[in-house]
């Protein structure tokens, strides 16, 4: 048996308390290590980031955190709803994955919590997911808090028409029907179910959406109703989809800023854009042959011993607001005192300013713009037309309206 070696032998005597000596340098002494490999000792770069962590595996980590943390919290409740959005992305989209269905019972759940800023909270986080949960989006957007279905209505693409056709038909309040309306794409369906509510808000909201197509049966309608709301006039002179047919209607009756929107496209034809600088020709004429000596009802008087007094003279008379015409004008068709007609159009009461313009032998478009612009009728209220032409009531209620006021038939 071989004597057993002293453990610090290589290095001279280096036990405790023992004088050490220095090494000694050969620099042909293999020492079996690549200095390569040593390099490490002398690097300042950062190390490496670890690896991210699963998703699957962060969906648990999410869970377990927001239970420690306390899921009594509404708090730590939108923050992991706002978690697990951001996680869906990357989880596996077969429902049957652990992880993705443990992530999605947890989001059903969070949309129907109590609190709703935790709804609020998935709402602003989901909206923009592709991969949004159907049965969540659907169940945030028909929400009755505003802060939480209106992002979902306005933004959410899991949303299908189908889904937004039944919120349209259970009659939302109107927000929810202007966010639809503001979607960056809104079909011809969903467009003619929101004209079809006759909510102004969304309708103008959808005029102005380049991204809503609207068809021609429904832009004839709002073209016609446009006599009682102004603001969709600009926006209905500016869509793209306009016919000419169209544009020319529009313009007998809107006034001259808009008729120079239509004059200004550049998709009219020749003659339609003739006709339509012919009604501006006329509308400019109507100001300039006025005599200054001639008092509003005295030109009414005159024009209607003319034959002269048509709708026509009185839809150019509304677009330049000339109110005093407008009356006496009523007052002689209708055979109404002009007390009368004063009263009416100040009472406010649409029905009975409709029955008046149809008394007078005007059209029920007639009838629109003299509501909003001679008897200042807020849009809202504005009897419309049925079917885009015909008057809404029967002759008999329209008789008894104006017996009310004193109007015998």
């Amino acid at each position: 048996m071989q004597p057993r070696q002293p453990p610090y032998a290589d290095h001279g005597d280096d036990r405790p308390g023992a004088a050490r000596s220095a090494p000694r340098a050969d620099p042909s002494a293999d020492d079996g290590v690549d200095p390569d490999l040593l390099g490490y000792l002398f690097d300042d770069s950062p190390p490496a980031p670890p690896a991210p962590e699963p998703a699957r595996r962060r969906v648990g980590t999410a869970l377990v955190e927001s239970r420690r943390a306390g899921m009594g919290d509404a708090g730590v409740r939108a923050h992991l709803a706002r978690k697990l959005c951001r996680l869906l992305p990357d989880l596996p989209p077969d429902r049957q994955d652990k992880a993705t269905a443990t992530a999605l019972r947890t989001l059903e759940r969070l949309a129907r919590d109590h609190a709703a800023h935790v709804r609020t909270a998935l709402a602003g986080a989901l909206k923009d997911v592709a991969c949004a949960p159907p049965a969540v989006a659907r169940m945030l957007a028909r929400d009755v808090e505003r802060s939480v279905a209106e992002p979902i209505l306005h933004c959410c693409a899991t949303l299908t028409d189908d889904d937004l056709l039944e919120i349209i038909a259970s009659h939302p309040a109107g927000w929810a029907l202007a966010a639809i309306a503001r979607r960056p794409a809104v079909s011809a369906p969903l467009s003619c179910a929101i004209v079809d509510t006759g909510d102004a808000e969304a309708t103008s909201v959808l005029l102005d959406n380049d991204g809503a197509v609207i068809p021609e049966d429904r832009l004839e309608d709002l073209v016609e109703r446009s006599g009682g709301h102004p603001d969709w006039q600009a926006k209905l002179a500016g869509r793209p989809a306009l016919s000419q047919r169209l544009a020319l209607r529009l313009a007998e009756f809107v006034d001259d800023s808009v008729a120079d929107l239509l004059r200004r496209r550049t998709d009219l034809d020749a003659v339609t854009a003739a006709e339509v600088a012919a009604v501006t020709r006329r509308r400019v004429a109507w100001v300039e042959g006025r005599d200054p000596a001639e008092s509003p009802g005295r030109r009414a008087v005159r024009l209607h011993r003319q034959g002269a007094l048509d709708e026509t003279a009185l839809g150019d008379a509304l677009s330049w607001e000339e109110t005093d015409f407008v009356r006496a004008a009523l007052a002689l068709r209708a055979a109404v005192h002009p007390g009368i007609v004063d009263d009416i159009l100040r009472s406010g009461d649409a029905r009975a300013v409709t029955a008046l313009v149809w008394r007078a032998g005007y059209s029920m478009r007639c009838a629109m713009r003299v509501q909003i612009r001679a008897a200042g009728i807020p849009p809202r209220a504005v009897l419309n037309a049925r079917q885009g032409t015909d008057y809404p009531l029967p002759a008999a209620d329209m008789t008894r309206h104006l017996a009310l006021y004193g109007v015998r038939s």
